[in-house]
């Protein structure tokens, strides 16, 4: 027996029946729509069961959004007819087919499910309390390492009504989207821990899984900027299972600002991007742990193993309780599938230009993510290793992933499904089979595509290609047929939750990897291990034998008292001033998938603390080794342990200046073009080069500098007064009387400000990489954009 539904009508035919679909009048399975030839289908019974043959229909038969030409009816199977998302034909050859529910289409979360997932169980969850994780005593077990041990558990209240409550997981619990602490759920709540996603039916819990072949849309995105300049314009396309999609175009074709709003970075201002029919934007914390991106720029720390960043990626990602020998196994597999297993533990800066951009990807798939962007990922290769790392895309794709490239390579486009050009101002001009494209264009190879985009400027390109059969029916009927399967998130009543991860999970797994990475890079370390020391002999040549001594008085304890510490403010500032920018690529990834800025912040300044602490010490007591003094400090026993204090509390404020630095500009090299624009004043306004006592406003502004309140602090310390008649006349005028005396008081004061300065530096650095967040991760409220509107266009004759 072989069971078929179409559209709403039930078919049963025995084994000796054969079996036509089409538009003739004489068919077995009559239909109307005009996109299905007149003999579309021929379906009969084998030696080995029922096979469906497409008899030469002029617009296909699609399985999965694949155009098929037979397969066997092995089970249940649905094909559509006439388009990718066409006329749906169910055939079973087990049982009769249900019927449809009497919502017609089915609600939204029945919707979604279907395009998320295969159901891959269903548990009864009568019983009231239900535990979901990825331990083996959990009611429901979950095999994803996105997921924690003990993630969530599903409650029934006395009123029958049910609530999602999560178990303080790593990586979240999501209702609707919307990342959660608890929240009621119903029959229409879409629940999602890792790549499982929930639905309610009654009293049972159906379980779909995020297998990777999902569909992705791109409606009406569009990008304006000052001036109304548009940099993106009214961009529209669908993508089946499974795709693999290149994105090419001239400069200044807005592919870099098209992928931005496809991953959520920089969402588009108009317009909408769909995952399995949900809405990116809405959902981004959700639906962004199965996205990957790899941009151009290397995204793992080139002073690190491959082996060795992926093992830090994963313990940022993966939750807690995933074992080390999970990890690793996990690590291993993705190596291996990238061709780098030999590679894993080489520096990655030693690998090939292709071995590294293959390290970035492995990174990336480390949480088997559904869908993979990929921005100009063979900038720089020979041809030969172009088209192996595009060969590589093609693999991944057919492996049960999409992936969309950014390229101007354009010798490998023929191994994609489609391609997708756009002209100046990001306009447009193609997208369907590259095959397709040399015809549309009517060019002999698609270099020649290239060179019109680029020379034609005028052209209206977006409209040519609208008014076209390919625009109809590589995007238009696709995204009807599939509109009533998208949704948009519903904001659950709940709590706000806690953070993403746990912040002191990452700060040491931070503190650790920044460690090994300075420990990696020999040839920086021996630099910041010899700064003090050299710095601190220099000084001990220049200044006089007994500067601190009250009973020499060389006159030169203000000079002694000053270098040191504008020696270690130099310090400071050079061991901050690049640490952010040089890794910005690796942070802005890092911080899309859930880093804590707070960690990442807090990790530089423990570090670096620890450096600029030993630096201090070093620079102190080797400078100081002639100098007879400080004998006792202000407040301490022990003067050469507080004027250390004083000094490492400059350095420390110096290098809260410098991340400020370090999270504004774009390079490193903008970063060090600065340096002397902080270290200068800080010189100047230290209220011991330049009197300014006839100059308010630059007294005033001295107050701000880091240098003026670690010298105070210093001259405290060593008692200046006592030791230089010159500071014992200027200080007074300067400052008022006070602030350099060898008193507690006035040590304590100088050693607040200079505190202060480090705090407000360190809170600096943490609002700047902050308001760099992506749009979708801030707090603010969202932008309302303008739902999309999908494409019409009367369907097309089958011609037949």
């Amino acid at each position: 027996m072989l069971y078929a539904r179409i559209d709403g009508r039930n078919y049963t035919f025995n084994d000796d029946d054969t079996i036509t679909v089409g538009r003739l009048d004489d068919a077995t399975i009559h239909v109307e729509d005009q996109r299905i030839s007149r003999r579309h289908l021929l379906i009969e019974r084998g030696a080995d069961g029922w096979v469906v043959q497409d008899v030469g229909s002029a617009n296909g038969t699609f399985l999965d959004g694949r155009r098929v030409t037979m397969l066997p009816v092995v089970g249940p199977l649905r094909l559509h007819l006439g388009a990718a998302t066409g006329l749906l034909l169910e055939l079973s050859p087990s049982g009769p087919i249900a019927q449809p529910s009497a919502t017609g289409l089915g609600s939204r979360s029945q919707l979604a499910a279907s395009k998320l997932g295969a159901r891959s169980q269903i548990h009864d969850v009568s019983r009231g309390v239900i535990r979901i994780g990825r331990a083996p005593d959990n009611d429901v077990v979950v095999d994803d390492m996105l997921v924690s041990r003990y993630h969530a558990e599903l409650r029934r209240d006395s009123s029958g009504a049910y609530e999602i409550v999560d178990l303080h997981s790593d990586n979240g619990t999501f209702v609707d989207g919307v990342r959660i602490s608890r929240a009621r759920i119903d029959a229409d709540s879409i629940v999602t821990l890792g790549h499982q996603l929930f639905r309610l039916v009654g009293d049972e819990l159906e379980e779909y899984v995020d297998t990777g072949r999902v569909t992705f849309e791109a409606v009406g995105l569009t990008v304006k900027v000052a001036d109304n300049k548009i940099l993106l314009d009214d961009v529209t396309f669908p993508l089946g299972e499974c795709s693999f999609l290149a994105i090419v175009g001239p400069s200044g074709s807005g592919k870099s600002t098209l992928i931005n709003a496809m991953t959520g970075f920089r969402p588009a201002d108009e317009g909408q991007v769909f995952y399995a029919g949900r809405d990116l934007y809405e959902s981004y914390e959700d639906i962004n742990q199965r996205i990957g991106y790899v941009p151009q720029e290397d995204i793992l720390h080139t002073d690190l193993s491959a082996r060795t960043a992926l093992r830090f990626a994963g313990q940022l990602r993966f939750p807690a309780d995933v074992s080390k020998q999970q990890l690793n196994a996990r690590i291993d597999e993705v190596l291996a599938e990238l061709g780098l297993s030999e590679r894993g533990d080489l520096l990655i800066r030693k690998l090939s230009g292709g071995q590294r951009k293959r390290s970035s990807i492995a990174l990336e798939l480390l949480t088997k993510p559904s869908l993979i962007f990929l921005d100009e990922p063979t900038s720089g290769l020979d041809p030969g290793f172009e088209k192996v790392t595009m060969q590589l895309f093609r693999s991944l794709a057919d492996s049960g992933r999409t992936v969309v490239v950014v390229t101007h390579s354009l010798q490998s486009l023929d191994l994609c499904d489609r391609v997708l050009f756009l002209a100046t101002g990001g306009r447009q001009a193609y997208f369907g089979p590259p095959q397709q494209a040399l015809e549309y264009f009517g060019a002999s190879d698609y270099a020649d595509i290239f060179t019109r985009l680029e020379r034609e400027r005028d052209t209206d390109w977006k409209g040519r290609f609208r008014a076209s059969p390919q625009w109809k029916e590589c995007v238009v009927a696709q995204l009807q047929e599939g509109a009533a399967a998208r949704t948009s998130g519903r904001t659950p009543q709940a709590p706000p939750p806690g953070p993403t991860r746990g912040w002191l999970r990452q700060f040491r797994t931070l503190c650790a990897r920044y460690l090994r990475i300075l420990a990696s890079d020999t040839r920086n370390l021996a630099i910041l291990a010899l700064q003090a020391p050299l710095l601190a002999l220099l000084i001990l040549a220049a200044v006089k034998e007994g500067s601190l001594d009250p009973a020499a008085r060389t006159g030169e304890a203000l000079t002694a008292t000053l270098v040191i510490v504008l020696a270690m403010t130099l310090m400071g500032a050079l061991n901050s001033i690049r640490e952010i920018v040089k890794e910005f690529p690796v942070y802005r990834r890092e911080r899309a998938v859930g880093l804590s800025v707070g960690a990442y912040i807090g990790s530089k300044v423990a570090v670096l603390s620890a450096v600029t602490l030993v630096q201090a010490v070093i620079l102190v007591l080797i400078a100081t080794y002639r100098m007879d003094g400080p004998v006792a400090g202000a407040l301490l026993a022990s003067g050469k342990l507080e004027l250390i204090v004083d000094v490492t509390l400059a350095g420390l404020a110096a290098m809260g200046l410098g991340l400020i630095v370090s999270s504004l500009v774009s390079s490193s090299d903008k970063a060090m073009t600065l340096l002397p624009l902080i270290l200068i004043p800080q010189i100047i306004l230290s209220g011991a080069v330049i009197f300014l006592h006839d100059k308010p406003a630059m007294r005033w502004l001295g107050y701000t500098m880091s240098a003026n309140w670690g010298f105070s602090a210093s001259a405290s310390t060593v008692n200046l007064p006592a030791l230089d008649e010159l500071a014992a006349v200027s200080q007074p005028i300067l400052f008022g009387t006070g602030i350099w005396e060898h008193t507690s008081e006035a040590w304590l004061r100088n050693i607040g400000a200079l505190s202060l300065i480090v705090v407000l530096t360190v809170l600096g650095a943490w609002y700047l990489l902050k308001r760099r967040d992506p749009a979708v991760l801030s707090n603010a409220e969202p932008r309302k954009r303008p739902a999309a509107r999908i494409p019409t266009v009367a369907a097309r004759p089958a011609g037949d």
